[in-house]
């Protein structure tokens, strides 16, 4: 099954074929009543969005489809408000068509710019050639279509955004799932060696999970993690990041944290979780391992990252639980 990232370029290289098949039917209109200017235009801009249709079948990456679409795009409507100086009447329905694909093939902002300066434009060359009620007539149709298509690309954004988020998103506890984690390793390590800052890593698992499941059962088990969840959630600081791998581990990411910094905060949620009182459990203890990566010569991968956590995790389980381990 294709994802929103495989259909979407699927879906405007078809907008975009059938936009210039349209202009194509245009130029030959315009031929045959002798327009000749409008043939040019219309056979250009026809050109245009196949090129953009074929670009769009082979493109992988959105924001290189994204960076054609605006320069293609513009070039399309300034050759349109171009011929609407001496042809507004001709052209004025081009803008409709072109203001769609633009909001299809654009971020909204992006679109609601070049549709508003488009609405502006035409607006005034048929002011200047017909009456004001055409013009008027115009403007009011121009300006319900962009808000139906603002209306529809917001919806559609707000959709794809929630999609992402239920992707990244561990169900039970709210946090990043590990995948993320591993993905979001990748791209701090690659800032980590830009900035020469630190980076740590919290591997964070309560003590005697296991035992704890079979005393409550599933769903007490699953209420207590989300409630460690949350106040994890409200422990870390703005910029740091918690995932959890649906194996009682929690990973709290922390950038610009030197391994100093990262045992005191360790510590401090240790102690923070230890003093708190749980429902059913009433308290519970949590081993914390840390690691703290320095930018050198050396690379580092994100499985060895994560693995230099889990096994201070594991030495701080070995050496009695409810302690902190740094690796």
């Amino acid at each position: 099954m294709r994802n929103d990232d495989q259909l979407q370029p699927n879906v405007i290289a078809t907008l975009y074929l059938l936009g210039a098949a349209i202009m194509l039917l245009l130029s030959i209109q315009n031929y045959r009543y002798g327009l000749f200017p409008l043939v040019y235009c219309a056979s250009i801009i026809m050109v245009i969005l196949l090129g953009l249709g074929l670009h769009a079948r082979i493109a992988f990456e959105n924001k290189h489809l994204n960076s054609a679409a605006i320069w293609g795009l513009g070039v399309c409507i300034t050759l349109t408000l171009w011929e609407s100086i001496d042809h507004a009447t001709q052209v004025k329905h081009w803008t409709f068509a072109l203001a769609l694909l633009a909001f299809v093939a654009l971020n909204h902002r992006q679109a609601m710019i070049l549709t508003s300066i488009t609405a502006g434009l035409m607006s005034l060359s048929l002011l200047l050639q017909e009456s004001i009620v055409d013009t008027l007539s115009f403007a009011m149709s121009f300006t319900l279509l962009i808000a139906l298509a603002s209306t529809y690309a917001k919806l559609q954004q707000q959709r794809n955004r929630t999609l992402v988020e239920l992707e990244i998103r561990d169900p039970m506890t709210g946090a990043y799932n590990y995948r993320h984690l591993e993905d979001t390793v990748v791209k701090e390590i690659c800032r980590s060696d830009r900035t020469g800052k630190a980076l740590s890593l919290i591997a964070l698992e309560v003590d005697y999970s296991p035992q704890l499941l079979d005393l409550h059962g599933t769903l007490t088990s699953n209420d207590l993690l989300y409630q460690l969840s949350e106040s994890l959630r409200s422990m870390i600081r703005a910029g740091d990041s918690q995932y959890f791998d649906s194996q009682f581990t929690f990973y709290l990411l922390l950038p610009c944290t030197p391994s100093e910094g990262v045992v005191v905060i360790a510590e401090r949620i240790r102690r923070t979780i230890e003093k708190s009182n749980w429902p059913v459990v009433d308290s519970i203890t949590v081993s914390i391992g840390c690691t703290t990566y320095v930018s050198n010569d050396q690379e580092l991968s994100a499985t060895r990252f994560v693995n230099d956590a889990n096994i201070a995790l594991v030495e701080a389980q070995k050496n009695g639980h409810n302690r902190v381990c740094h690796h």
